[in-house]
């Protein structure tokens, strides 16, 4: 009898790919059903990258996650940086009306994004601007489904382009601290499957929904 031993890392790219792949069916399918879970697959989620993370210095985890949260409940209340908008129940529970769960999708987003620009890139400046971009692109992927889900609403019939301009602006910002503060924050596998993973499924969401 052969047996195969799974490596922690095969198990955790097992994970991400089946969450995702289970929720986009749901959404299709049920979406009154999995909307809820959608805080508990991206906690899931934020432990099975997370735990494969390289960056010994733990504080930057937390100032990405409390500047990017910071940021969002800045533009809830203001409309700066990225526009009028509000969001609604569906991402879990809310201080300063924005969902407390915000701040991990932008730390695992971020660095998917910069991992993926260290692997095509060598120089700092360029795996940024690119991180900046990837992200950028990623936020178009997700609005039409988000607002089709109900997680977020505009003021307004269309999504702004200074959504675009506050979503390149903040990632630039925050790629630039988290690659230059500690270089082995942009080395962490499981979050390159991760960005990876949420291209598919905004991708496939925006095709079927």
């Amino acid at each position: 009898m052969i047996t195969m031993q799974l490596t922690r890392k095969q198990v955790s790219v097992g994970v991400l790919v089946i969450l995702h792949t289970v929720g986009m069916m749901g959404m299709l399918l049920a979406r009154e059903w999995f909307i809820p879970l959608t805080p508990l697959n991206l906690a899931v989620s934020g432990y099975f990258v997370l735990r494969h993370a390289n960056a010994p210095r733990g504080w930057l985890y937390v100032l990405i996650v409390l500047l990017s949260f910071s940021i969002e409940a800045v533009g809830v209340a203001t409309g700066w940086p990225f526009g009028d908008y509000q969001y609604v129940t569906a991402l879990g529970p809310q201080v300063f009306r924005a969902p407390v769960m915000i701040g991990l999708l932008w730390l695992l987003l971020l660095s998917g994004a910069l991992y993926w620009m260290r692997a095509l890139v060598k120089n700092r400046w360029l795996q940024v601007t690119g991180a900046a971009l990837l992200m950028t692109g990623i936020d178009l992927l997700i609005e039409p489904v988000a607002i089709d889900l109900r997680y977020w609403t505009w003021y307004g019939q269309d999504v702004p382009l200074s959504n675009y301009a506050g979503w390149f602006g903040t990632a630039f910002i925050l790629s630039t601290l988290a690659n230059f503060a500690d270089p082995k924050f942009r080395t962490n596998p499981l979050a390159g499957v991760f960005f990876t993973v949420q291209i598919a499924f905004f991708l496939l969401l925006n095709l079927f929904l």
